[in-house]
């Protein structure tokens, strides 16, 4: 009987052992860690969307001293006085013989203001590729904290399993002494059966999303990947004034639309350009197969806007519809960014107050009462179903913690991504937090 009694109470310090490090247990110590720094800098370089909008702005680039350009000289030969009913050209005279060089001379500006087109619209595609960077950016972080979310879930759940697999061993000690009954230990396995199915479907529900994550990397689906992890640092402090004031000059969406302002001013400006004529010039030179330069000719033209009161007028009318257009809905663009910002700001601040919640009150209260039913069954009491309830409540609180960990960095991801900048102290940023 003694023998038995030392028994029980090495199970009992093995549990408890098993407790006090399944917040902090390696259970996957022979994988590589992620970084989460390292990942972004890799869709960088690689993702096809952010490269794909990269050429594209590269392209705009191109565009404008194509718009800046003059049209190109039409250079012709013009033989006059050809026999009637013949095609006899060498019976034309030598002065009949012509070779004429002739340009356009865009004397209204209109070319200047093409090419500040151009250079908006070049601008324009800038923020829609920065933009697009954001985008996948921000999905390679929900997929690094998805990850994370992941691993710690099952973590928990393997540790769970250990602690339920031992107690199981003690119940059915005691179950076969006649002082406990079958009915306890059959909860003790039904729960880890019920664990067990839950960790085979983590397993699956990891490569899901290991593919996402590769894919937004441009690997290969099926490359293996290390272990995400998020330090439990919650120190951003929001400071709405200095978010929107960010916003309004690095946001790319919102750049877009008031890039989008200019380029349709400068759009005006052309439209009222249009009723300005251009010149065209032409030099003529005679005699050009005759060994030497006979009588050269000279013409000057204009273009004449003559139906101004129908396509110039018009014309402008238009241009200035489109400016209206372009400065109603940057407002409308602008206060939408503030709706967001003001609503991901609250979001974090929520975070983190319940992630202070759970580090502060709950979760000790929930390791109080492990250690509670492991006292009870060092003192003989055998209270199996009292472990299992505090062991669940003590998972449910650590992933709801680790939930809440997870949200408020998600937030924070979109809220970088909407302030057009990063916030953090480090790792996945570069600037420092913004501080009240």
């Amino acid at each position: 009987m003694r023998n038995w009694k030392i028994r029980f109470k090495k199970i009992i310090f093995v549990l408890m052992v098993v407790m006090v490090s399944l917040p902090n247990s390696g259970v996957w110590a022979e994988q590589d860690f992620l970084s989460l720094e390292g990942l972004i800098k890799e869709a960088q370089n690689n993702n096809p969307e952010i490269l794909a909008a990269k050429k594209r702005w590269e392209s705009s680039k191109a565009r404008v001293p194509q718009a800046k350009a003059w049209e190109d000289p039409k250079v012709g030969i013009t033989l006059e006085k050809i026999p009637k009913g013949t095609l006899a050209l060498g019976k034309t005279m030598a002065e009949d013989r012509m070779l004429s060089v002739s340009q356009a001379f865009p004397l209204s500006g209109r070319l200047s203001l093409k090419g500040k087109i151009a250079v908006v619209e070049s601008q324009i595609t800038a923020a829609e590729y920065k933009d697009m960077e954001l985008e996948v950016l921000n999905e390679v972080k929900k997929a690094y904290y998805n990850l994370f979310l992941n691993y710690k879930e099952r973590e928990l759940k393997e540790e769970s399993v250990k602690l339920l697999e031992n107690s199981a061993k003690v119940a059915e000690a005691k179950y076969g002494l006649g002082k406990l009954e079958q009915g306890d230990v059959l909860k003790l396995h039904l729960e880890i059966a019920r664990l067990n199915n839950e960790i085979a479907n983590l397993k699956e529900e990891r490569k899901a999303q290991e593919t996402k994550l590769n894919t937004l990397l441009n690997r290969l689906p099926h490359v293996p990947l290390g272990i995400a992890i998020v330090e439990e640092d919650t120190s951003f402090t929001t400071d709405i004034e200095a978010l929107y004031q960010s916003a309004l000059t690095n946001q790319p969406e919102l750049q877009a639309f008031s890039y989008a302002i200019e380029k349709n001013t400068y759009a005006k400006s052309l439209a009222k350009r249009s009723v300005f004529p251009d010149v065209m010039a032409e030099i003529g030179l005679r005699g050009i197969t005759s060994g030497g330069i006979g009588p050269w000719d000279l013409a000057m033209a204009v273009s004449v806007p003559f139906w101004f009161w129908t396509k110039q007028r018009y014309e402008i009318k238009e241009a200035v519809a489109n400016v209206e257009e372009a400065q109603a809905v940057y407002e409308a663009m602008r206060n939408k960014m503030y709706s967001e910002v003001r609503d991901l700001a609250s979001k974090v601040e929520i975070a983190k107050n319940k992630i202070h919640l759970y580090k502060a009150n709950l979760l000790p209260i929930l390791e109080s009462s492990i250690s509670s039913s492991l006292a009870a069954l060092g003192a003989g009491k055998y209270d199996f179903m009292m472990l299992i309830d505090s062991e669940r409540m003590y998972i449910d609180a650590k992933l709801d913690y680790y939930r809440e960990l997870v949200e408020y960095n998600l937030n924070l991801s979109e809220l970088e991504k909407e302030v057009g900048l990063s916030l953090r102290h480090k790792g996945e940023g570069i600037m420092p937090a913004i501080n009240k």
